[in-house]
């Protein structure tokens, strides 16, 4: 059976151990000097004994790695026999470390010259085991704990890159139901164009009729895009007006301001067209005079873009709140919005009676 993979690397727990005993070999140097009795510090029981240690405890990582994701993996019990479970784990991989330790330390001694091992040495193992036990359990404590921080921290992250996930489908699944929403809407007002043409200019209506290939053809290739560049959402904005354009013969009177630094600046797909279909809705269907609607795409400050739809038409009374509220396609670019920048974003309406109608959209400039 394999063991469970480390949460580091089996060599950096080795290299790190013999780090940390020469540190703590150190540190008793140091308390000897403070005492003036640095003559009495030993290199075998002042350094060397702490680097077998901690090398130990490195050497059993796996096993010790195993043991607490075993226990932390067990069915949710008291805890009390939790603690029993950590104890008796620990008292085991105690004794096996006592074991090898002692293995590494005296024979070690023995080959160097330093100690010789004798009945005194295995007497002197095996009287000190119980206190060296108890240590051993401490420090096997300090292990769990580090590592149980270390899988709840990774159970942590997972967790949020499956909800970051779960909240990007969720987020891209209401997006495709809004613009789903949209297009019908779009698609059914441009039949009736066509429809009211047929009756008194058929050359117009085929010439619609050809438009809206086009823009069905864009439709088609925008399906699972919820971001496209504005030089395309324009292209697309520029068909539909065209159509309108047909539609009116002429009346109707289209200005672009477009910053060319921008175009390639990632758009929501279909933003502009509830903009421009509103103005003529709004602003121009009922006149039957010239009317003027602008649109307006410049880059505001370093991080943001500006998108503007402007028209001349009567306007309205009614506050912000009431027209984003009305209708599907202010509505739908207000929830779409929200979807994709949550609070990185504005969108703004201002009217009045006789002043005409302008909405605003901006949102972080994204290429």
């Amino acid at each position: 059976m394999s063991l469970r993979k480390l949460p580091i690397s089996y060599l950096f727990a080795i290299l790190a151990s013999i780090a940390l005993g020469s540190l703590v070999g150190l540190r008793n140097y140091l308390f000897m000097m403070y005492y003036n009795e640095q003559d009495k510090f030993s290199w075998d029981r002042g350094w060397f004994i702490h680097v077998v240690n901690y090398l130990t405890w490195a050497l059993l990582l796996p096993l010790v790695n195993e043991a607490v994701a075993r226990i932390q993996s067990g069915p949710p019990r008291s805890n009390w026999i939790l603690a029993l479970r950590i104890l008796l784990a620990g008292t085991l991989l105690s004794l096996l470390h006592e074991l090898i330790s002692n293995l590494l330390f005296f024979p070690t001694l023995h080959v160097l010259g330093v100690k010789e091992m004798t009945m005194e040495t295995f007497r002197h193992m095996i009287g000190v085991l119980p206190a060296a036990v108890i240590t051993r359990l401490i420090e096997f404590g300090i292990i769990y704990a580090i590592l149980t921080a270390i899988e709840l921290r990774r159970k942590y992250r997972t967790k949020q890159l499956e909800l970051a996930k779960m909240e990007g489908r969720l987020s891209s699944a209401q997006l495709n139901a809004l613009r789903l929403q949209l297009q019908p809407h779009f698609l059914f007002n441009t039949l009736n164009t066509i429809s009211s043409l047929m009756e008194f200019d058929k050359k117009s209506a085929q010439k619609i009729v050809s438009q809206l290939g086009n823009l069905l053809r864009t439709l088609l290739d925008q399906d699972k895009r919820n971001l496209v560049p504005l030089h395309e959402e324009l292209e697309f904005i520029k068909s539909y007006l065209n159509i309108e354009q047909v539609r009116f013969q002429d009346r109707l009177r289209i200005e672009y301001d477009i910053d060319s630094h921008i175009l390639d600046a990632q758009v929501p797909s279909l933003i502009l067209q509830p903009l421009v279909e509103n103005a003529i809705k709004h602003g121009f269907s009922k006149r039957t005079d010239e009317g003027h609607i602008s649109v307006n795409c410049q880059k505001e400050g370093q991080y943001h873009i500006r998108l503007t739809v402007r028209d001349d038409g009567e306007g309205s009374p009614k506050s912000q709140e009431a027209l984003l509220s009305s209708g599907i396609g202010l509505k739908n670019i207000r929830e779409r919005l929200q979807l994709i920048y949550k609070n990185d974003c504005q969108f703004s309406i201002q009217s009045g009676k006789g002043l005409g109608f302008e909405a605003s959209i901006l949102i972080p400039y994204q290429r």
